[in-house]
This record gives structure tokens, C-alpha cells and sequence, in this order.
């Protein structure tokens, strides 16, 4: 944060240093008006140094009401910058926390309305998303939906897909099965899973 105000208000402190070094030497008016002065001297000392005077009084005066101008600007500046770093720290610690936040995971509503949801339900309850795996009972279900041969062939029968006849459930590629779980439960429901889903 240091850093970023210095990298700010350097380069003003060196225009503040700048401006004031301009607004006090003088300008070639006031050397050209050198050699009159002199004269009035000569003539009339006492109204040559009112004059002078008033004129290095009005000098300093324009001197000071331009010091307080860049003081005030670079206080505004430094100010504003303060205001900007605290916000973008402010914003740097809240994706920081949102970033090491824990995701919450979205669970699924499983309805009948919306098959995708039962059929993963199913699933997930009858292999935990295993297409390969084979009932360890015994039974002989297979696959990611657990079907018996006789289930399976029946509904690829039915289902227009003869090539899958007699192919073992676990052996079939994931999308058929998926395929068979679905023509199952677009004639069934969930009943042939014990309608747990």
C-alpha cells in the first residue's frame, strides 16, 4: 500500500516543487522594470521602496495562495488514494474469502417429472455410477442400473435395439445402458428398482 501511494504522490511532490520554483524566480517583466527601479532611487527613494515593497508583498502572497492550492491538491490526492487502495483491498479480501470458501455441491431433486434425475438417482443407488460392476450376491444384475439378462433383452427387444440381445448389461457401453434404463422406465416408472427414486 506504501508503495502504491509513493508511486502516487512522488510525482506530485516533484510538480509542488516544480510550480513553486517557477512562481519564485522572476520573470524577464520584472528584469526589464530592474533599471527603472534604479532610477527611481535616485529620484524618489521613499516612493521606489513602497513599491517595491508592495510588489514583493503581493509576490509572496501569490506565492503562499499557490503553496496552499498544491498542498490542498496533493492532500486530496493522497486522500483519494487512500480511499481507492482500502476499496480495492476491501475487494481483493472479498474474492480471497470467496475463493477459499468451501463449493457447496447441488443436490439433485429426483422427481418422475424429469427422467435424467431418476435415472441418475437409480444409478447412483444401484452401482454408484459403475457401468462395469456385476451384483456381488450373485443374482446375476449387472451394470450401472443392475439389470437381470432376461430384464435387459426383454427391453432391447422392445426397444427397437436387437444388436443388444443377449449382450451382457455390464459388457454394453454406458450410453446404451442408459438407453435400456430409459425405455425401461418410460414403460415401467421406477417399480423394476423398487421405486426408491
Amino acid at each position: 500500500m506504501r508503495k502504491r501511494v509513493m508511486l502516487f504522490a512522488a510525482p506530485l511532490f516533484v510538480v509542488a516543487i516544480a510550480a513553486s520554483v517557477a512562481v519564485a524566480s522572476p520573470s524577464d517583466a520584472e528584469h526589464s522594470r530592474g533599471p527603472r527601479l534604479d532610477r527611481l532611487h535616485a529620484v524618489r527613494p521613499i516612493a521606489a521602496a513602497s513599491s517595491i515593497a508592495t510588489a514583493s508583498e503581493v509576490e509572496m502572497a501569490e506565492f503562499e495562495r499557490d503553496a496552499t492550492a498544491i498542498q490542498n491538491y496533493v492532500r486530496d490526492q493522497w486522500l483519494t488514494s487512500l480511499i481507492v487502495g482500502d476499496y480495492i483491498a476491501s475487494v481483493m479480501a472479498s474474492e480471497a474469502s470467496q475463493a477459499a470458501a468451501p463449493r457447496q455441491v447441488a443436490r439433485s431433486v429426483y422427481s418422475s417429472s424429469n427422467p435424467g434425475d431418476v435415472l441418475s438417482c437409480i444409478r447412483n443407488r444401484e452401482s454408484g455410477g459403475d457401468y462395469g460392476v456385476y451384483n456381488s450376491g450373485g443374482s446375476g444384475a449387472a451394470g450401472a442400473y443392475q439389470f437381470m439378462p432376461g430384464t435387459w433383452n426383454s427391453i432391447a427387444a422392445s426397444a427397437g435395439r436387437s444388436d443388444l440381445v443377449g449382450v451382457d448389461p455390464a459388457q454394453a457401453a454406458p450410453g446404451d445402458q442408459d438407453a435400456m434404463a430409459q425405455a425401461l422406465y418410460a414403460q415401467q416408472g421406477s417399480a423394476p428398482w423398487g421405486g426408491a427414486c
